[in-house]
């Protein structure tokens, strides 16, 4: 009987970190093109002269990567992932604020 060992290679990385373009099309399993449209529809701002030079920040990876689940499981294209990423992000804050506010309101 033989075992099967899968080894991976782990990088920490911040929020303040940035990623080249490449590395985040390979972590979230996005295409270029996909990365250059959610770049013009505003979901991520990239630093650098031509795509294949962008960097972006890793803070992007989790919008990114439900971006890429999005088009893949479900078939949506880019502009559909870019608004049910920034409508998930609007209820977070809408819920937030409930919660803050219902703090203050008094008991």
């Amino acid at each position: 009987m033989s075992n099967i060992v899968q080894t991976y290679d782990v990088c920490l990385v911040s929020d303040d970190d940035w990623l080249a373009a490449g590395e985040i099309c390979r972590l979230c399993r996005l295409d270029l093109e996909a990365v250059i449209e959610f770049a013009d529809l505003g979901l991520i701002a990239p630093r650098g002269h031509s795509p294949e030079q962008w960097q972006l920040p890793a803070a992007a990876l989790p919008r990114l990567a439900m971006a890429g689940r999005l088009m893949r499981d479900l078939g949506v294209n880019a502009s559909g992932a870019a608004l049910v990423i920034d409508l998930l992000d609007t209820q977070r804050e809408l819920e937030r604020e409930l919660e803050r506010l219902a703090r203050l309101a008094p008991q």
